[in-house]
């Protein structure tokens, strides 16, 4: 990133704008509902202690390949829900360096999670899932690099654009952050299943 600010006529003023609508975007995220991470310790066990006791059924079997990604993007959820939150601090700081690092941190998570979504197309239980991440990761991915290189060349417009586009991608990823909030317990379950 260049050491140059976003300067020149009206530019300030156009960057305070975008910080409003970043600090904005962050609110969001940080509305979006609980983490969709889990402990595995937090697992449903079997009840009773033994004796004559009826077991309880086995669940059905996931997909091995969709319950993998169910746990990798949960976990990645937490990581999505702190780069919100750097977000926020930068704008409220009105820092640009931060808003360039916190764009530039996300952009990777995210490229490393679209090859996850794959999976949970293919089984009823996760295609919605799948329909809301295959919405958001890229507007999301296209919103953080736009900002980022916006940032760097100096241009508000851009970083303008890059946060409505990240703003859009945020909102679209509530919906799968919530549907990944439910579905995490039983994968953590069908991973004991699966012994992965």
């Amino acid at each position: 990133m260049t050491d140059r600010p976003l300067g020149g006529s009206g530019r300030p003023r156009r960057l305070a704008m975008s910080l409003l609508l970043l600090w904005t975007l962050a609110v969001v995220v940080s509305g979006c509902g609980a983490s969709a991470t889990a402990s595995p310790s937090a697992s449903p066990g079997p009840s009773g202690t033994g004796g004559n006791e009826t077991p309880l059924p086995q669940p059905s079997k996931w997909p091995g390949p969709v319950v993998l990604a169910v746990i990798k993007l949960a976990g990645a959820d937490g990581e999505i829900a702190k780069a919100g939150q750097d977000f926020t601090a930068a704008a409220n700081a009105s820092d640009v360096r931060a808003l360039w690092g916190a764009a530039d941190g996300l952009i990777p998570v995210l490229t490393d999670l679209v090859p996850s979504v794959d999976p949970l197309e293919g089984w009823d239980r996760t295609r919605e899932l799948a329909g809301y991440l295959r919405t958001a990761y890229p507007l999301m991915i296209d919103g953080a690099t736009e900002l980022r290189d916006s940032i760097t060349a100096g241009d508000a417009k851009g970083v303008e654009s890059g946060s409505r586009k990240l703003a859009a991608g945020l909102n679209a990823y509530a919906p799968a952050r919530s549907i990944l909030g439910s579905l995490v317990q039983e994968a953590l379950l069908q991973q004991r299943v699966y012994n992965l």
